[in-house]
């Protein structure tokens, strides 16, 4: 006999048994990175549970709230996120969405993933027996599929072309410090109000102060651009795709988002970012870097970044009737 009980955050319980039950290697993920990862303003502790026996937790579900609206500032779309599930069997994970889908109205969308400091931008393509479950609960495969791209950067060569756009005597591209706090927020405010306003200048520099993971396009006074980076020397709260250390390899690193503001668009600057972003990552050691949620596959192959995961977005979409 089973029971169904509520999800304690703090994980309180053997949770990587379960996860590798769930997902192949290279979705494994440190009991503590699950952790940090509840430890968020928008986590549903009413929607989130355990499913246990006398063989003690057998699936787990975390749920968060839509975080627009509630972390960025902008219309609350209303969704629940699966932030986190994990069974050691498909029976227990389908008891466990059937008790989720019965306490959250037919009116309000769910959501895989794509969270606030997400991990999953969709179901793993490697997992089809949870896709094909998440489609009996009345879950759509939701648009195109997005993937992690990776590359190793010890033989990463730049051609100067790519570097171009930057020689214009006005631009400057470096590393951020806490002096640059200003210039970052009036930057995002003006180009990136919603969810990259909040992960680079709220989370990553005034909360974590991890300045110099951002590297900043300046031209002259103000900001125009800038890439996030993450890596394993001086990145203290692995986000989005940097969460699969494990695979990654000990000196991993991760690359984007990455944004130009609307002056300068046109200048082929975003690339020229990219190419600097990877050369910081590479001065810092990095092998193998990730870039992660993307579509842009042909483009980033440019640069010898190759697929390594995909994944399908999956939505249980809102009922109106």
């Amino acid at each position: 006999m089973s029971n169904i009980l509520p999800l304690d955050p703090n994980l309180e319980f053997n949770v990587e048994p379960i996860w590798d039950a769930t997902y192949p290697p290279k979705y494994r993920v440190p009991e503590q990175t699950l952790r940090h990862k509840l430890i968020n303003n928008t986590f549903l502790p009413e929607l989130s549970f355990t499913l246990t026996n006398s063989f003690g937790p057998q699936a787990f579900i975390a749920a968060k709230a839509d975080p627009y609206g509630v972390l960025f500032g902008e219309p609350n779309l209303n969704r629940i996120h699966i932030s986190q599930f994990a069974c050691t069997k498909l029976k227990h994970g389908k008891k466990l969405l059937e008790h989720l889908l019965a306490q959250v109205p037919k009116s309000q969308p769910i959501v895989f993933g794509q969270d606030q400091g997400h991990m999953f931008p969709g179901v793993p393509t490697e997992c089809p027996e949870l896709i094909n479950l998440l489609e009996s609960l009345g879950f759509h495969r939701d648009g195109d599929l997005a993937y992690d791209l990776e590359r190793d950067l010890r033989d990463f060569s730049i051609n100067p072309d790519w570097l171009t756009p930057l020689s214009e005597p006005d631009l400057q591209v470096k590393t951020c410090s806490p002096t640059d706090i200003n210039a970052l927020e009036e930057f995002f405010i003006r180009e990136f109000p919603g969810r990259w306003h909040y992960d680079t200048v709220i989370e990553k520099c005034k909360e974590w102060k991890e300045f110099e993971d951002i590297i900043a396009l300046w031209q002259g006074d103000s900001i125009e651009g800038f890439a996030y980076t993450q890596n394993y020397s001086t990145s203290h709260h692995p986000t989005a795709g940097y969460v699969w250390q494990e695979d990654l390899g000990p000196q991993s690193g991760a690359l984007g988002p990455i944004g130009v503001s609307q002056r300068v668009r046109g200048r082929k600057l975003g690339g020229a970012l990219l190419v600097a972003g990877l050369q910081h990552l590479q001065r810092l050691g990095v092998h193998r870097c990730i870039i992660d949620w993307t579509s842009l596959v042909d483009f980033y192959g440019k640069y010898g970044f190759r697929v390594n995961r995909r994944y399908q977005p999956m939505t249980r979409p809102a009922n109106l009737d």
